[in-house]
């Protein structure tokens, strides 16, 4: 599967990989890509599974945690690619002890096909669209790989259309929230970005009662602190991928509402309406501003 230029409506094109009529990031593993629904999975797993930009790095950061019991892992600092599924070869984790946080962005239709029959934990988080749509402009623009140098208006009109990495962000959620409701057998904890900033004490404790955990409040608040978007981007943005000016692709603001100063009035008003008719089937509530 060779690495493929897509152009968009504007002539700006974005390197991409090509797997089984899916794109995914010039980053990842082809094999894995390939092989993705014959990963095995064990019973107690943790998968985290979002759309690009929705705050993975952060949850993952937060389960990990909650998993241990420790706020520094006796490995160092650990990267959350190191556990992403679409990362390497499936292979590769078959050493990791138990038990595993596993992580990935693919839709429902493509997890593992023993998803359904281990029924490991799931923790499936999303973020409102406008921070995502900026959140991905930039990881598009800072990672060399995609070679991609369009606007803001562009990006977002082709993100829209399906041509980035992991395809339409309508087409992810609608299709997890059909899964879902599918298979209630499923052991799933959906939360959102905006929740875990607006409210992130008693969603960290929400969340650690979701895995089977019951630590005492000053834990939970050690987690809070340890966690906040200023200490990751210090402790893991140096092994984060770099702009070209050095800073960390995976930690820019984690703020919500910085859509507000990349949205044209003009450009809201078109992407309101793309939101209102892609996701009237959605059940899911958006936030695009927290107090």
């Amino acid at each position: 599967m060779p690495l493929i230029k897509v152009a968009d409506d504007s002539g700006h094109t974005m390197q991409l990989l090509e797997c089984n009529g899916q794109f995914g990031s010039p980053q990842f593993n082809e094999e894995a890509m390939l092989n993705i629904r014959d990963f095995p999975l064990r019973e107690d797993d943790v998968i985290l599974c979002s759309y690009p930009k929705s705050g993975c790095h952060w949850l993952w950061e937060i389960v990990r945690i909650l998993q241990t019991g420790q706020i520094t892992s006796e490995d160092g600092v650990l990267a959350k690619e190191s556990f992403m599924m679409e990362w390497r070869p499936y292979s590769c984790y078959q050493f990791l002890p138990s038990p595993r946080v596993l992580n990935n962005h693919m839709t429902f239709d493509m997890q593992p096909r023993q998803l359904l029959e281990k029924r490991p934990k799931v923790v499936f988080i999303y973020r409102n669209l406008k921070d995502v749509a900026v959140s991905f402009y930039y990881h598009h623009l800072g990672i060399d790989k995609y070679s991609y140098k369009g606007d803001f208006d562009s990006h977002i009109r082709r993100w829209v259309d399906g041509l980035t990495d992991n395809g339409s962000p309508f087409s992810y959620i609608l299709g997890w929230e059909k899964g879902l409701s599918e298979h209630p057998e499923l052991p799933v904890f959906v939360g959102s970005f905006e929740d875990f900033k607006e409210n992130n004490f008693s969603e960290v404790k929400r969340l650690s009662e979701f895995l089977g955990h019951q630590y005492a409040d000053d834990f939970l608040q050690q987690i809070c602190c340890a966690t906040e978007f200023a200490v990751m981007k210090k402790v893991h943005g140096e092994k984060s991928f770099k702009t070209p000016d050095g800073e960390p692709v995976m930690y820019r603001k984690g703020q919500v509402g910085d859509w507000k100063n990349h949205f044209t009035v003009a450009l809201n008003e078109w992407f309101d309406d793309v939101i209102k008719t892609e996701m009237a089937a959605s059940k899911l509530k958006f936030k695009y501003t927290v107090e």
